[in-house]
């Protein structure tokens, strides 16, 4: 049986949704009205998400397909770094990072020998 380390959920509080969507409308000047009307909401429901510590996941859901900003990666920044996930992990990067690596240090060598030539050709 797996191992689980107990956290004081008073140690972890829940992040408040209403003020990273506050702060996220701040930073990308969103407007409350365009919002509403891509949402098919009145705009004062978007003033009360504001106001809310939590929100429905199928609000959430909404708010980032609307807004193409994921809300849910957001949350998680406030979760432990051990918590597990079912998430893919993009590996491209790493992937590529090690292929560069490997071409780095072939361009090397090679450089190297050409220096020698260079230097026997005096």
């Amino acid at each position: 049986m797996k191992n689980y380390t107990l956290y004081k959920l008073e140690e972890y509080p829940m992040p408040h949704i209403g003020e990273i969507l506050t702060q996220y409308f701040l930073n990308n000047r969103t407007r409350k009205s365009s919002l509403a009307r891509i949402l098919g909401v009145v705009p004062s429901v978007i003033t009360e998400y504001k106001g809310r510590t939590s929100l429905q996941c199928g609000i959430l859901w909404r708010l980032s397909y609307a807004l193409n900003h994921n809300f849910f990666a957001d949350l998680a920044e406030h979760l432990p770094l051990d918590f597990t996930s079912n998430a893919s992990i993009d590996t491209s990067k790493d992937d590529e990072i090690v292929r560069l690596s490997d071409e780095n240090k072939v361009l090397k060598a090679k450089l190297e020998v050409l220096e020698k030539v260079m230097r026997n050709d005096k």
